[in-house]
């Protein structure tokens, strides 16, 4: 398997072409967003964690026009190892409206919160949620018609670099080309929030919401810390230097069907913040000890139907306490430099996630990757793919990609990426 392939064209100037060349007219906006990659703290951000997010060389580009009817066409030029795949779809607003519809809470006979269905669509669906969930936070208006939409992605699909949480971002920012405000960090806020909300709506994969945040407001060189606690991004020293690189290693359709787990998980956090009246249990005192008694109480009372067991929830909020903890120790090494401390945090967030936190894979992509050279692997999006993202020794990076490509296995230099933006045509 080769080396990830990098074009020469920058993506913009290849969606705008392909644009052109596909309806016939000048794209009104383009707009570009980057690859993400987790260091540490993913699963973590419901329960008020603290998740640390890179941005990556790759990107994902968006052109777009406007329609005279309310279809959503999407044509999207994909990179893979072999080439360029075209994935084509559609979508009516009318119909984007019925799916919004289906989505939204309702409660059971017992007077609980009723989870809706998983949702369910392609692509244009994906990015009509978006038209949908825009205006009715109105950041769109709503006489917003149907789009012709151009995708050009370098980013690999299933490495875990969030290939669709850039699409979003990237999306976004082209219908909203005009605003005057986009490099506002109060605006790029709203926006990451925005598009993680629809991706909840109108994806069946749970989104993780920094990697909305790091796309929109993330710096390429530093690794962005965010606080669900408080919503606060701060930046700490970017790892990578000549003397370390970071990859992504992957196997060709890595993605894993893992999202009942994920949500299972994510709605059991969220109904103990609901009982406690929290926004997070991050802000609870004492939170896991609580939570657990609460949950006793719950058995008692209703039965155990559609809840965790007890030694279920246990392990999920020690691993989520534990893991922040981690989350910010990694910090402060970054800070200090400290890069020889970054692997036992690494390690220990990996026997984590598949320990306690029971989100299985990854684990013998892991060991073969330190087997390689790498001095740390970790599951690039556990209980999503099946893939990695590895730090390597820069004089052993060479060996490590011919080694592993050998293998079979994709393998993608990270690099240092650019925030999201917009790019005006004409420019």
């Amino acid at each position: 398997m080769p080396m990830w392939p990098v074009a020469d064209l920058p993506v913009t100037d290849r969606a705008a072409a392909a644009h052109r060349e596909r309806t016939g007219a000048e794209p009104v906006s383009v707009a570009h967003a980057p690859a993400t990659w987790l260091l540490i703290g993913e699963h973590v951000d419901h329960s008020g964690g603290v998740v640390l997010a890179a941005l990556a060389e790759p990107e994902v580009g968006v052109a777009l026009s406007p329609r005279s009817d309310d279809l959503v066409t999407v044509v999207a030029h994909v990179t893979t190892p072999t080439g360029v795949d075209l994935v084509e779809d559609q979508i009516s607003l009318g119909v984007v409206a019925e799916m919004a519809a289906a989505q939204q809470p309702s409660i059971d006979e017992r007077g609980r919160p009723e989870e809706p269905p998983t949702p369910e669509g392609g692509l244009a669906a994906r990015v009509g949620g978006l038209v949908w969930t825009m205006i009715n936070r109105q950041l769109l208006s709503r006489d917003t018609g149907g789009l012709e939409v151009t995708v050009v992605s370098d980013i690999p699909d299933g490495a875990g670099l969030g290939d669709e949480a850039a699409l979003d971002v990237a999306f976004t920012l082209a219908l909203l080309a005009d605003s005057t405000d986009l490099d506002d960090a109060p605006m790029r806020a709203r926006l990451a929030e925005m598009c993680s909300q629809s991706a909840e709506m109108f994806s069946p994969a749970p989104p993780l919401r920094a990697r909305h945040t790091a796309a929109l407001r993330g710096q390429p060189d530093t690794v962005s810390v965010i606080d669900y606690a408080d919503g606060s991004v701060t930046q700490v020293p970017h790892p990578q230097s000549s003397d370390l690189e970071f990859f992504a290693v992957s196997v060709e359709q890595a993605r894993v069907d893992r999202a009942d787990a994920i949500l299972e998980r994510r709605r059991f956090v969220a109904e103990a913040c609901r009982a406690f009246g929290t926004e997070s249990l991050r802000l609870l005192p004492d939170a896991p000890q609580r939570v657990v008694e609460w949950l006793t109480a719950v058995h008692k009372v209703h039965g155990t139907e559609d809840t965790p067991s007890v030694a279920e929830a246990a392990a999920w909020l020690a691993f989520e306490e534990k893991e922040t903890i981690r989350a910010q120790r990694m910090a402060r090494v970054l800070r200090s430099r400290r890069t020889e401390d970054i692997w036992p945090l690494l390690a220990q967030s990996q026997s984590g996630l598949t320990g306690p936190y029971s989100l299985l894979g990854s684990e013998a992509m892991v060991q073969l990757c330190l087997i390689r050279g790498a001095l740390g692997a970790r599951a690039a999006s556990a209980g999503n793919v099946e893939a990695v993202i590895a730090g390597v020794p820069g004089r052993q990076a060479d060996m490590f990609v011919r080694d592993l490509s050998e293998d079979g296995l994709v393998v993608v230099r990270l690099g240092r990426g650019r925030v999201a933006d917009v790019l005006k045509p004409e420019q």
